[in-house]
Order: C-alpha cells, then sequence, then structure tokens
C-alpha cells in the first residue's frame, strides 16, 4: 500500500468513519462520480461570493441565477455588505507542515481552503460557505480542528473563530478557538490510525 502523507479534513473524516472507504477514495483513487445539485449549487454561490467580494463585476453570474437563487443572493448579500471591506482573503489555499506525535520522522501536512478570511480588532474569522445545513457538532467536526489548528499556525495568532455559514437560512454558526495542543492531538490520534492499518497489512 503506498504511503500517504498529505490529509486534508475531508479525507481525515473518511479515514475516522470508514478505512475501506479512505483507501478505495483517496490511496486507490476509486470514486464514483454522481451529479450532485446541492454541491453544484454551492459552487455557483462560492464563486459569486468570492468575485463579490473581490470587487469583481458579477452581473453576468448574477444573470445565470434563476428567481430562487436570486433571492437568496439578494437578502446574502444584504448581510455581506457592511462586513465586505473586512474580508482580506477569499478561496485562501493552504498547506500545513506537521509531525505526528511531534517526531520529525514522522511528517504529514495539512491542506485545505478557507472559503474566506475576515479581520476586525477582535481577530480572525475563517469564513466556510454551507449551502443549507451546519455542523451538528462544529466544535468536534474535523474541518474546524484542522482549519483552526493552521490558521493559527498561518497567522501566528489563536484570536480565532471558524464560522460556519448557511447561504439559503443566513444562519451561522461560531466555533472559538479552544488550543492547538488539542488540535494536534486530534488531528494526530486520526492519523495514528492511517499508521497502524498501514504497518497491519
Amino acid at each position: 500500500m503506498r504511503s500517504l502523507d498529505t490529509f486534508s479534513a475531508n479525507s481525515l473524516k473518511v479515514l475516522e468513519r470508514d478505512f475501506e472507504e479512505f483507501k478505495n477514495k483517496y490511496i486507490y483513487n476509486l470514486t464514483l462520480f454522481k451529479r450532485d445539485e446541492r454541491a453544484l449549487l454551492g459552487q455557483k454561490f462560492h464563486s459569486l461570493i468570492c468575485a463579490y467580494l473581490k470587487n469583481f463585476d458579477t452581473q453576468k453570474m448574477i444573470l445565470e441565477l434563476n428567481e430562487k437563487e436570486n433571492n437568496i443572493w439578494l437578502k446574502l448579500k444584504e448581510k455581506l455588505e457592511d462586513k465586505k471591506n473586512n474580508f482580506i482573503e477569499t478561496e485562501y489555499s493552504f498547506l500545513v507542515k506537521c509531525a505526528l506525535n511531534n517526531r520529525a520522522d514522522k511528517p504529514y501536512y495539512l491542506t485545505g481552503r478557507f472559503d474566506a478570511i475576515y479581520k476586525d480588532i477582535e481577530g480572525y474569522v475563517i469564513y466556510d460557505w454551507k449551502t443549507l445545513n451546519l455542523p451538528s457538532n462544529p466544535y468536534e467536526d474535523l474541518q474546524s480542528v484542522v482549519y483552526l489548528y493552521c490558521a493559527s499556525i498561518i497567522f501566528n495568532d489563536t484570536n480565532i473563530k471558524m464560522r460556519y455559514f448557511s447561504i439559503e437560512k443566513l444562519d451561522f454558526i461560531d466555533v472559538e478557538f479552544k488550543s492547538q495542543t488539542f488540535y494536534k492531538q486530534r488531528t494526530d490520534k486520526v492519523i495514528e490510525k492511517l499508521h497502524l492499518l498501514n504497518n497491519l497489512n
């Protein structure tokens, strides 16, 4: 079995839940492609929000929205309007080097993409746009764990929170920063599962 040293929050979720699924999807690259209308809608709004926050011309993108989507956009735009100037980055990709249990001989990388980064006098807010539903247990969600940990490394700051924002419901959940140690131990515990299973094969 080939080694794997780069992990996203999604791949860690799969690894924690089901090793066979993880192996097929992330090691053997066996993926069933299916048309997901919710995912397509999410991509459309992600692109539109990104363009809007960057002050690009969004007129053509808005013309492609149906009536329901346009109504969602008008309400969302109103919510973002007064915060717009505090967004310092959108679609920010990251790659952070780590060491399993702080052992230099066992490096791995955490990767992902912040949908948007907001900054004010209180600190950083990492936005994650959700098409509809918010995570049921956001403090334990591996996306929160990975994103908050990596943000604290990238910004060298712990005044950070994660904001899951529902595009359709205009509702959000904030996850306050806990500690680098907590996030790192949580991540290491999942990755240890892969090392253990690799040693058994």
